[in-house]
């Protein structure tokens, strides 16, 4: 029995179970309920949740691919400009990514306010999740 809880936790643990990262970005903390209700409702599972003020270098580095673009260094005063929460989620299917998509452009349709401004980020690829989940946690 204590073999197969220690697999357990080490699996439960284990950064191959996380398939998604999103954030709740500056200004939408008042929708973080719904957020929060909405992802459940899609049958994902927190694996860890942070509320934080992102540092400048925490920015930079999530938003570095985006680094030679005009919009870059808004984007990056902008994350940094109030509190967001950061998690981590699981979801057994066969495309996580396109189903966060969804969930995302859903909550953007609702409350986001324009392009920059629009209320949740969601990694674009498996390697994006993990790379953006080790800023953070």
């Amino acid at each position: 029995m204590k073999k197969l809880k220690q697999y357990l936790n080490e699996t439960l643990n284990d950064d191959e179970n996380i398939n998604a990262f999103c954030i709740l970005k500056p200004g939408f903390l008042q929708y973080e309920n719904e957020w929060f209700d909405m992802i459940e409702q899609n049958n994902w599972y927190i694996e860890n949740k942070k509320e934080v003020t992102m540092t400048r270098q925490q920015a930079k580095t999530l938003y570095e691919p985006h680094k030679d673009k005009d919009f870059y260094n808004d984007l990056v005063d902008y994350m940094c400009s109030s509190k967001v929460i950061i998690i981590t989620a699981y979801k057994d299917c066969d495309d996580p990514i396109k189903e966060m998509d969804k969930l995302k452009k859903h909550f953007r349709k609702l409350y986001g306010k324009n392009e920059m401004k629009n209320g949740m980020h969601s990694s674009d690829s498996l390697t994006n999740v993990k790379r953006e989940s080790k800023i953070f946690f």
